[in-house]
């Protein structure tokens, strides 16, 4: 009765499966109710039960009515929830679906702009690769010319840096030949080192003149003289002049037992030679006018009687000063007669400072860069005393004794002291710049 009550009142609920499942339930737990009401007996009458049952049913119904309805609610929110999501899900697709065509045709056509670009740049790329090479190798070709010239040019350089050392070398070492041709004669060569003038001495003397020799002391002039007679294949005679020297040293004399002694001079006169007078400004007056007769026709009074001078006498002096007598540097010296002077050929004999240093290396191979310090020191100096015209010398010997004493183990200051500026006075040290002790110059 009660399910009949129940679905009475629940008609138009019943047909829904989840109201159907209520309605039994509701059913059952209110029969359950009414059978224990019953045996509780808290209701008397059969109408009584039924009227609680049916008004128990009503409430059922209508609580069921509400909880279906608000099913019934939630179902329809979320079915239209479903259909929104699903018209929105479409709708998302479809818009997703055209930006992703739109996406795909844009970046089809960047594709295709970056491609042009990328097979432009390709292109370019290419060509400017091509041009490289190409500048590239023309530059590999001229840089190989250039080295090949660099090359070329390093040899011709080398060859001819190594000739100039080895010319400097043997320069050094092997002093040049000097050759003099005179008129139609054989040219004359004369080796080892030698002055600057020699060339004019052997003309003047091949010439048929007396050469007389002016310089200062120590400038090679009796070197000179030696040195032509091996060019002209002569033997070498000398003597040297001084104020006391007498007239046999020039004549030749008979001894106690009648013997004639002959002299250089002699020799040189008769059978041919080179005879050289030494220091002619230091010898006497005297001795120098018997000279004269000699030098000019050719025939000398001797001891013994007249001799006719060779062809191939040859006679060279040497002298200080030109025959004006003494000076601040060579006091001893004696005024020629002019009739004496008038006999020579007079060639100027100054320093010739490559020889000088040629010598001076050449007696200290050992220390050369020693011996170009002794050198210079003797030049400053050399200038100096020329400049104030102190009556000083500083002549090449100086350089060159120096130069020997370093290569016997001296050192330089020992060498300048002892062979340069030996003796000299400390006004003179001064005024030369040298240190008091007569040292290497303090300047």
């Amino acid at each position: 009765m009660a399910t009949e009550t129940v679905m009475r009142c629940a008609d138009a609920l019943a047909r829904s499966p989840y109201a159907e499942r209520t309605m039994e339930t509701t059913s059952r737990r209110v029969a359950a109710e009414v059978a224990r009401t019953i045996a509780d007996e808290r209701v008397a009458h059969a109408d009584e039960i039924v009227r609680a049952a049916a008004a128990a049913a009503k409430d059922t119904a209508t609580e069921t009515a509400r909880q279906v309805a608000e099913e019934t609610s939630a179902s329809l929110a979320a079915e239209a929830a479903a259909r929104t999501l699903k018209e929105s899900r479409e709708a998302v697709a479809e818009a997703l679906g055209e930006s992703r065509e739109a996406v795909r045709e844009t970046l089809g056509t960047e594709r295709r702009k970056v491609e042009e670009e990328l097979a432009r740049t390709r292109a370019e790329l290419d060509d400017t690769q091509g041009q490289l090479t190409e500048a590239l190798g023309r530059t590999r070709r001229e840089l190989a010319e250039a080295r090949e010239e660099v090359v070329l040019s390093a040899g011709r350089f080398a060859r001819d840096e190594a000739v100039r050392v080895v010319a400097e070398a043997v320069a050094e070492q092997v002093p040049p030949v000097v050759e003099v041709r005179v008129a139609e004669a054989d040219p004359v060569r004369v080796g080892g080192h030698s002055h600057v003038v020699l060339p004019d001495v052997l003309l003047a003397l091949g010439a048929g003149c007396h050469v007389l020799l002016v310089g200062p002391a120590g400038t090679g002039k009796s070197m000179m003289a030696r040195q032509t007679a091996e060019a002209f294949g002569q033997e070498f005679h000398a003597l040297s002049l001084g104020p006391t020297t007498p007239m046999s040293k020039i004549f030749g004399y008979y001894d106690a037992h009648g013997q004639y002694h002959g002299t250089p001079f002699r020799s040189a006169f008769e059978h041919g030679g080179l005879m050289l007078l030494d220091e002619l400004d230091s010898g006497h007056p005297g001795l120098l006018a018997e000279l004269n007769q000699a030098l000019s026709i050719r025939s000398c009074a001797f001891a013994d009687g007249m001799v006719a001078a060779h062809p191939e006498f040859r006679l060279i002096a040497t002298a200080n000063t030109y025959g004006t007598g003494g000076d601040r540097q060579y006091v001893g010296r004696q005024a020629l007669d002019a009739a004496t002077l008038d006999r020579f050929v007079v060639i100027d004999v100054p320093v010739d400072e490559d020889l000088e240093e040629r010598i001076a290396l050449a007696h200290a191979p050992s220390r050369p860069e020693d011996t170009l310090r002794v050198i210079e020191e003797v030049r400053r100096l050399r200038a100096t005393a020329a400049e104030k015209r102190l009556p000083v010398m500083f002549s090449p010997r100086a350089g060159i004794d120096a130069a020997k004493l370093l290569q016997a183990g001296a050192s330089v200051e020992q060498a300048i002291r002892w062979r340069v500026v030996r003796g000299m006075s400390a006004a003179h040290r001064s005024a030369l710049g040298l240190a008091a002790d007569g040292g290497e110059g303090a300047e």
